[in-house]
């Protein structure tokens, strides 16, 4: 039987396993090393999957745990459109927020609110959604998602800005201030 490539429609695709969600995280958790991005701080973190989110990919709760639902309401609308979302740039948009909590001394830095329009724990949109401005909609949406989203494209892209958003200052700005914090944590190492 010749190979089965997954396509975006396929519908297992969008559904999360176990084994998905270890190897996906040993993945971004490696990135977070390898750019000076983890800290003793993050070590208590666990991430669990659970059954079903109707809404959401993912989220950091407060008791320290980053959740993965195995279904969710989201990726469902993905398959129904053709699209997918990775796991890994999940687990780094969630992994930014769990970082964001233990180094709170440098996500409430006066640096962050000049680098993202506004403190962290503004939950409301600082402006609307400009593609000078932000990486997606979605980090349009408040300072905190901003520099998730920010993270997960630091992440992604081995901390090398890409050619595209060179010529974006305000883009610019937030990608340094998680090289900025990536220092910053070496640092303390």
């Amino acid at each position: 039987m010749p190979f089965a490539r997954k396509t975006s429609r396929d519908p297992a695709r969008h559904f999360v396993t176990l084994t998905d969600l270890s190897h996906a995280n040993w993945q971004v958790t490696t990135e977070m090393e390898k750019l000076g991005l983890w800290s003793e701080e993050l070590d208590d973190i666990d991430v669990y999957l659970v059954a079903i989110s109707y809404s959401c990919y993912g989220w950091f709760e407060p008791d320290g745990h980053i959740y993965i639902p195995a279904v969710t309401g989201a990726n469902l609308h993905d398959l129904i459109l053709g699209h997918h979302t990775r796991l890994t740039d999940v687990l780094r948009h969630e992994w930014a927020h769990a970082l964001a909590d233990r180094e709170s001394d440098l996500t409430d830095s006066k640096r962050f609110t000049r680098s993202f329009g506004g403190s962290y724990d503004l939950l409301e949109p600082v402006c609307s959604y400009d593609p000078e401005h932000h990486l997606t909609l979605y980090a349009a949406t408040s300072p905190c998602e901003d520099f998730a989203e920010t993270f997960h494209f630091y992440l992604r892209h081995k901390g090398r800005l890409p050619q595209r958003l060179a010529y974006k200052p305000k883009l610019i700005r937030k990608w340094e201030f998680v090289e900025w914090m990536a220092n910053k944590i070496s640092q303390r190492s």
